[in-house]
């Protein structure tokens, strides 16, 4: 639990100086998070953040949420407090 809750407060570092509506893709996310902070890639998943995307093993309504999932790897940050009455697509993680 400790190790989630610092990735969340590394993420939300990173989102401090982010420019809200800021298009990225999942590549710039975890490579950015891991210069910052030497933490393996795997571990910044931006999909789990997401308003419209829900993975397993996330608890979607406990989870904050600040990006858009546009498709492809390619995310939009819309911020913590942002009001999304869309559907919710629900991605099932592949088992390796």
């Amino acid at each position: 639990m400790a190790k989630e809750s610092n990735i969340k407060r590394e993420i939300e570092k990173l989102l401090s100086i982010m420019p809200k509506d800021l298009e990225f893709s999942a590549k710039w996310f975890k490579s950015t998070l891991n210069g910052l902070y030497g933490r393996a890639k795997d571990c910044y998943i931006p999909s789990d953040y997401c308003y419209n995307r829900k993975n397993n093993g996330i608890n979607y309504g406990k989870q904050p949420h600040y990006f858009l999932y546009l498709g492809l790897g390619k995310y939009k940050y819309v911020g913590k407090d942002y009001k999304y009455t869309g559907e919710v697509e629900h991605r099932q993680r592949k088992i390796k």
